[in-house]
């Protein structure tokens, strides 16, 4: 019986102790995917017609942005909705060429392949045919509270691919 106790005294401290961390993402994993929600919400909320206010909208990516990342992605987002276009993006690729962390900052480098267009709801026509972007973005992020916030996006690289239209000029 004591040979028992003993063994489930090792197992229950093995599992307070060890387990706690099992089954947790890595930094690199939990900062790939701020990343990948920053995309995601530049696509969806750049083609909604619902209109946040910006108070809203910076809570809303608080676990994600500092104030200040989501603060300029609201103005440009509401730049084009006040002027009745709509980006209607998608993310073909995204991949990571490079993360970096030291001291509770991360810098990411990613390749992104982007297609998208843009629709005037006002008159109910495509205003700008689809666009194939490729873009070279560095993402810097710091560790705040143990989660991983964006502070500082710079686009490295932009190339446009030219349209079938363009290519016949």
């Amino acid at each position: 019986m004591i040979h028992i106790r003993k063994i489930a005294t090792v197992l229950a401290f093995v599992y307070v102790f060890v387990f706690p961390s099992y089954g947790k993402m890595d930094d690199v994993e939990e900062i790939k995917n701020v990343v990948k929600m920053y995309n995601r919400i530049v696509i969806e909320e750049s083609k909604n017609d619902r209109h946040r206010d910006i108070r809203t909208f910076i809570k809303m990516m608080e676990e994600i942005a500092t104030h200040d990342i989501a603060r300029k992605l609201y103005i440009w987002i509401q730049s084009w909705h006040e002027n009745g276009l709509f980006m209607n993006a998608r993310l073909e690729n995204l991949s990571f060429e490079q993360v970096d962390i030291k001291d509770g900052k991360a810098e990411v480098t990613t390749k992104e392949n982007w297609i998208y267009n843009y629709f005037d709801r006002r008159i109910g026509k495509e205003v700008l045919s689809d666009r194939e972007i490729f873009y070279r973005v560095k993402y810097t992020l710091k560790k705040v509270k143990n989660r991983w916030l964006l502070f500082r996006i710079k686009v490295l690289e932009e190339k446009q691919k030219k349209t079938n239209q363009e290519e016949k000029r």
